[in-house]
């Protein structure tokens, strides 16, 4: 995968002020802005992952992270369901029919998809096509998508084969799940099937754990690889906006019966600096081991299970140290952090909803010790 010659920072900065001005909205409506996700697919950002041979911008996951954390520290959920809508097409790139993929950018650079990897569905063969069968949970997006890509099992595969359908988005298809706390504003309801039926073209049909079909050092990683990186960033660009708010409201508060700042006292020094020193951490040690597998991919040779572990390992590591970061800030911002204005509590509520993916929750942190010690990872999806 080669870099892009796309200024994300630029492009981003083209979207700020009406993600800014959504963004409340977004949160009390539990869904994201469909002007906004409009813009970021006219601006064509939800096909970063897609290889450049289907009209994609086949960016290193590098940028993928820095993109995600910059819309991170603007609003968190934005951040999130772009960042998941740039993994699902590159699910449709991964396992769909070539001529599908070519044909669907080419007709539609700014399209949207959300949908799940996860194999929550049954497929069954029928002439021409596929009926599926299923409940997808935590379909980031889902009401503002063009099109869902949801994964399935064929029925009565053996060994097991997964079926990945692409289909047209379906309001009717949404069932109402999504009230939660954190991330409230990624509208990452249930989407069910009943015996909905996929023509051939619109389906990959792969044995499972098989790598995708395009050559490409990214595309050569297992999905346990691929998937963890870039939900760093969403926790990152959280954390560090956490920083920069704290920073002012240090500035400016005067605490009750005290003569200094709140920035002039120790235990908000202290703060700020276990903040930074633990986002900085997080995320170096995450692109350190980026560095490590990257390597690997280009070379195109099995990824070792030490390296795996450790890979898998710092990137929920740095997820928890973003969610430490911003504790820390809340606790020195005394009664300042439980109002509505400050948002340094909304950002540590969407900081722990990331780390509730399983791709980087905290119980991968032992699953990982487990890998390094010699044992089995107890675990089939790491």
């Amino acid at each position: 995968m080669t870099s892009t010659s796309l200024d994300l920072t630029e492009l981003i900065s083209g979207v700020e002020k009406l993600i800014v001005d959504r963004a409340k909205d977004s949160d009390h409506l539990r869904r994201p802005d469909p002007e906004v996700m409009s813009s970021l697919g006219n601006l064509g950002l939800m096909r970063l992952l897609v290889p450049k041979e289907y009209g994609g911008h086949e960016v290193h996951p590098a940028e993928l992270i820095g993109f995600t954390q910059a819309l991170a520290e603007i609003h968190g959920s934005t951040a999130w369901v772009a960042m998941t809508c740039n993994e699902e097409a590159e699910l449709v790139s991964a396992y769909l029919p070539p001529d599908t993929c070519r044909s669907l950018w080419s007709e539609n650079p700014s399209l949207v998809i959300a949908g799940s990897g996860v194999a929550k569905g049954k497929a069954v063969r029928v002439n021409g096509g596929w009926r599926i069968t299923g409940r997808w949970n935590f379909v980031s997006g889902c009401t503002t998508a063009d099109k869902w890509v949801l994964n399935s099992v064929v029925a009565g595969s053996s060994p097991t084969e997964l079926c990945f359908a692409l289909i047209d988005a379906n309001p009717g298809f949404i069932e109402d799940t999504w009230h939660t706390v954190g991330l409230r504003g990624t509208g990452s309801h249930d989407v069910v099937l009943e015996d909905v039926y996929v023509e051939d073209d619109f389906c990959g049909v792969v044995p499972n754990n098989s790598l995708p079909l395009p050559d490409l050092p990214f595309y050569r990683l297992p999905s346990a690889l691929r998937f963890p990186f870039p939900k760093t960033g969403v926790a990152a660009g959280l954390a560090s906006k956490a920083i920069a708010d704290f920073r002012s409201l240090a500035l400016e508060k005067r605490p009750l019966n005290s003569k200094r700042s709140l920035g002039e006292r120790p235990d908000a020094a202290l703060a700020m600096a276990r903040a930074e020193a633990l986002l900085g951490a997080g995320q170096a040690w995450v692109n350190e081991q980026l560095d490590a597998v990257w390597k690997v991919a280009n070379e195109n040779t099995v990824v070792a299970e030490d390296l795996h572990a450790r890979v898998r390992l710092a990137c929920s590591w740095s997820v928890q140290n973003s969610i430490n970061a911003i504790q820390h800030l809340v606790d020195a911002a005394g009664s300042s952090a439980n109002f509505e204005k400050s948002g340094l509590m909304t950002l540590l509520d969407d900081a722990r909803a990331v780390a509730g993916h399983f791709m980087v929750g905290s119980y991968q942190i032992d699953t990982a010790g487990r890998v390094l010690l010699g044992l089995d990872a107890g675990d089939p999806a790491f």
